[in-house]
């Protein structure tokens, strides 16, 4: 269509005046910003690897539509104190059910099966009836969403059918997402523009809040026992820039630790401004990738990580310790601390120049670029989270480090006994 810059159907009366579309997106953006939490609370506490991955890609994911819901909010006529508030107790009865999946399953089945499914088709249903001249600001914007929910979707029933072949059947989930579809009913559906019930349902599972692991979990049927030391590859070469280059490759795969111990520091952390949570977001995806980084390295050199022990001490360590903390132990203790020489520079340089490896080099070129926003995402948010200044924190984090490094010397000492060759 040439004319009205190529927008279809631009004469039809749209079903959403300014104030109506505020309410409805207003419900869109608690949403996203409630899945966001679910996940990252959910992270730690999941077994299966694949689903520990996704879930921060789509939280990240969720946190960039909420944010870019935020905005769109604000320009219709709406306050920005009201972007904090939820819009209604039903929907947020569904969501604090939602958290409360007891599996795998039962979490992969209310995300991908019910909850994202009906944004989707609400999604779909927002585009057709706005008017497309005056809202396309918000078309633009769900469009965007559009897409990252069909990819979500698609992902969500590979890992269903995924979960089935590994002995798990969906009809153990069934009565949790029917249960999610009957919350989702009574809420008047994702824009709460369906018939509501005058009677406000019970809580089902809710009564009982949702509390992070003390211990970030593993798939016990497909990895290799927790632990809190570093071990490397089976088997390890002689050769000796061969054998760090292998070690660097496992460090980056178990850095889902990190993403994890993040993950704990946004469930838990309340009363932070929007932005907060979604730099974490942004921080906690990067740890999985960077731990995909490291996958990606080890498998394409036909080396197996995942029956190997599995390090869980960025988590586990710092698990009993209050957020301000876990996020200064990490982004100073650790992140800042790897910009001074050798580093985070030494590794890349030592990939490239040394193990002249053209695929670590690549990683470890994008992980240094990594560490550098968290670095100052560390110094952003530390002090806030603390109460004080920045020079306080690095003391915090120094002692933290302390703390840290002794349990975990202590954990690689028992693993170095039992490697040795002379142990009994």
């Amino acid at each position: 269509m040439l004319i009205f810059a190529g927008i279809q159907n631009p004469y039809a009366l749209g079903q959403y005046g300014v104030e109506k579309n505020a309410k409805v997106l207003q419900r869109y953006r608690y949403i996203h910003e409630s899945l966001l939490r679910i996940a990252a609370g959910h992270l730690p506490a999941r077994e299966d690897w694949n689903l520990k991955a996704a879930l921060a890609r789509h939280l990240y994911e969720d946190a960039e539509a909420a944010d870019l819901l935020r905005k769109r909010i604000t320009e219709l006529r709406t306050s920005p104190a009201v972007l904090n508030h939820e819009p209604d107790a039903a929907l947020s009865l569904l969501m604090e059910e939602l958290i409360q999946a007891r599996s795998d399953l039962e979490l992969t089945a209310g995300i991908y099966k019910v909850i994202k499914p009906a944004m989707l088709r609400v999604y779909k249903k927002h585009i057709a009836a706005t008017q497309q001249i005056v809202d396309q600001p918000t078309i633009r914007i769900l469009r965007t969403l559009i897409l990252d929910l069909e990819g979500q979707i698609a992902w969500g029933k590979q890992m269903i059918y995924e979960l089935e072949n590994n002995g798990f059947s969906i009809e153990d989930a069934d009565p949790f997402a029917a249960k999610l579809t009957e919350f989702l009913g009574i809420a008047g559906d994702i824009d709460g523009l369906q018939q509501k019930s005058t009677s406000l349902p019970v809580r089902w599972r809710s009564h009982e809040t949702y509390k992070l692991p003390l211990q970030s979990v593993r798939d016990p049927r497909k990895m290799g026992p927790a632990t809190w030391a570093r071990t490397s590859v089976a088997n390890p070469p002689d050769d000796p820039v061969l054998k760090s280059l292998y070690a660097k490759m496992r460090v980056r795969q178990e850095e889902m630790t990190a993403a994890e111990l993040i993950a704990g520091v946004l469930f838990s952390q309340k009363n932070m401004p929007w932005e907060f949570y979604k730099d974490l977001a942004r921080h906690l995806w990067d740890e999985v990738r960077h731990a995909m980084f490291g996958q990606a390295a080890l498998e394409a050199e036909g080396l197996d990580w995942m029956s190997r022990p599995q390090y869980t001490s960025d988590y586990d360590v710092n698990a009993p310790k209050i957020p301000g903390a876990q996020y200064a132990w990490l982004s100073i203790g650790i992140e800042e601390g790897a910009m001074k020489r050798p580093g985070k520079v030494g590794e890349y340089e030592f990939c490239r120049d040394e193990a002249k490896h053209p695929l670590m080099t690549q990683f470890q070129d994008y992980d240094w670029a990594d560490e550098v926003v968290h670095a100052h995402l560390g110094r952003k948010w530390s002090p806030d989270l603390i109460g004080e200044d920045i020079a306080f924190v690095r003391e915090v984090a120094k002692k933290e480090l302390e703390q840290f490094w002794h349990e975990v010397r202590l954990a690689q000492q028992r693993w170095n006994d039992l490697e040795s060759p002379s142990a009994p």
